[in-house]
């Protein structure tokens, strides 16, 4: 009896041995995975971080190029027509009748020309289409006026109805800047025919897709992100909207792009 109560009392300290090593493993192998996910999020977060502080770079630098775009504008073209209506209004003798003649004219002439040129700045800094005629008429006013250019056919088919012109005026705007880069993008790179663009909604969104027929571009190409396709992002991402880029060589390039409802 004695053996017997022996080995049961080794069996259970066994058992106890055993289960402990068990639960302390178990406790281990729970503590080492609890550490590999927090290690993953916070070099998720790292990662997450990088992306929005080059996408900030962006914006910046974006904004800075923007700047210095329009001060260049502004010397080059109002800034120097200013200066030659002033040296016309030196050199001109208004004692003849036809001196009188050439000074208006002239003048008329750097006049119209200052205006022309401050209308083309405003229309860089804030297209007035939007508000004059809403984004969908926008759009249109653009692509029609590449269309008629003979450098791409445009075409649009709107199945979203009134949601475009639903957008907020800051998604207006950099939706519409998104689509002119991408315009841009395909007239200068892709050796494109044909552009779609196409807008959906679902029940929370809008869906905009863009697709042209071009050479499309590997995607060793396409992650060598360039300015354009910065802008486009650092946009896009300031107004909350997802996209999606699908192209390979000889495939054209297609931008899914994905824009939240505003509710209220």
């Amino acid at each position: 009896m004695q053996a017997i109560a022996d080995n049961l009392y080794v069996l259970i300290i066994t058992g106890i041995a055993g289960s402990f090593l068990l639960v302390v493993s178990f406790i281990v192998i729970q503590v080492r995975n609890q550490n590999k996910f927090l290690k993953q999020r916070a070099q998720l977060q790292q990662v997450e971080l990088q992306h929005q502080q080059e996408l900030l770079k962006t914006v910046i630098v974006s904004q800075e190029e923007e700047r210095k775009r329009i001060g260049q504008d502004l010397h080059d073209d109002v800034g120097t027509a200013l200066s030659n209506l002033r040296i016309i209004i030196e050199m001109f003798n208004l004692d003849t009748v036809a001196s009188r003649a050439d000074f208006s004219t002239s003048s008329k002439r750097l006049i119209d020309k200052v205006i022309q040129d401050v209308r083309h700045i405003s229309h860089n800094l804030s297209p007035p289409g939007i508000e004059l005629y809403g984004f969908m008429g926008a759009l249109e006013e653009l692509c029609e006026f590449i269309t008629l250019s003979g450098k791409l056919h445009i075409h649009i088919d709107n199945q979203a109805g009134v949601a475009p012109d639903e957008l907020s005026q800051a998604a207006s705007i950099s939706l519409y800047r998104v689509m002119e880069e991408l315009l841009n993008n395909t007239i200068k790179h892709a050796d494109a025919n044909r552009v779609d663009i196409t807008f959906a909604t679902t029940q929370d969104s809008m869906l905009v897709s863009y697709h042209d027929d071009g050479k499309g571009m590997a995607p060793e190409v396409r992650q060598g992100k360039g300015m354009g396709q910065k802008n486009i992002e650092s946009r896009l991402g300031i107004i909350d909207a997802g996209f999606t880029i699908t192209t390979a060589p000889g495939k054209g390039f297609t931008m899914h792009i994905t824009i939240k409802k505003q509710k209220g």
